[in-house]
């Protein structure tokens, strides 16, 4: 009977984390997507989706699964190891969720600047919250995360190095391509990793109790560190 309450109690932890995991991932593209309504200037690498988008004429979503795979896929060939489904499912999921509230129109768009900054703020809100939710799951890390960490390794630059030269290609990439890059966009890189810090000790401290709760072992390695600024749904 132990045993079995201690199997249900892992399982309902398990399922708490999957949960969270999901949810995160939707917040994060709610959040993304109310920036693209607030028409100024979305996140860097949503200025890349959103670019590409308007290129090819396949949709943003598709984008953010796109660059995201290819990402996976670079740090793959760096580490020589196979991809980790949690990392695949994340932005197979973000692609999904982005494109679901597009076609949704549950975001509206305001044409008074004052209620597009306020949409921007929300949005930037909303990412924060959402990317530490699902990085405190433990369950998969975005592709950017995974890919700085493997060319730090090569190339012994410091990660926020690497971030730094990462975010700065996509956002050239970008704007080459016809995104939207104004001040939403750089208020955003400094705004979401605060939003994201606030977001990922509350709910570490959360799966910290319930692996407690379920009988893990709780510890800094249950749940990845943040790596450098909040993964944007980009």
């Amino acid at each position: 009977m132990k045993r079995k309450q201690e199997r249900m109690r892992r399982a309902a932890v398990i399922g708490a984390k999957l949960v969270l995991f999901v949810a995160g991932l939707m917040v994060l593209a709610l959040g993304a997507v109310s920036l693209m309504r607030a028409a100024v200037g979305a996140a860097t690498w949503d200025v890349l989706h959103i670019g590409l988008a308007g290129l090819t004429g396949w949709s943003i979503g598709s984008w953010v699964q796109i660059v995201g795979i290819a990402m996976i896929g670079m740090a793959c060939v760096l580490d020589r190891q196979w991809p980790r489904i949690g990392s695949v499912a994340n932005i197979l999921l973000i692609g999904y969720f982005v494109n679901g509230f597009l076609d949704a129109g549950i975001v509206p768009s305001f044409s008074s600047l004052w209620a597009r900054f306020a949409l921007l703020l929300a949005g930037i809100v909303l990412m924060g919250i959402g990317s530490g939710m699902y990085v405190a799951s433990g369950i998969g890390a975005g592709p950017r995360d995974g890919l700085t960490l493997s060319l730090a390794r090569l190339t012994g630059w410091s990660i926020r190095l690497v971030r730094t030269f990462l975010e700065g290609i996509a956002l050239l990439c970008g704007w080459l391509a016809g995104g939207p890059v104004s001040v939403g966009t750089f208020v955003s890189v400094f705004l979401i990793g605060p939003v994201m810090q606030a977001s990922l000790g509350f709910w570490r401290s959360q799966v910290q109790r319930w692996e407690r709760w379920g009988g893990e072992q709780a510890g800094p390695q249950a749940i990845p560190p943040v790596q450098g600024q909040a993964e944007h749904a980009s």
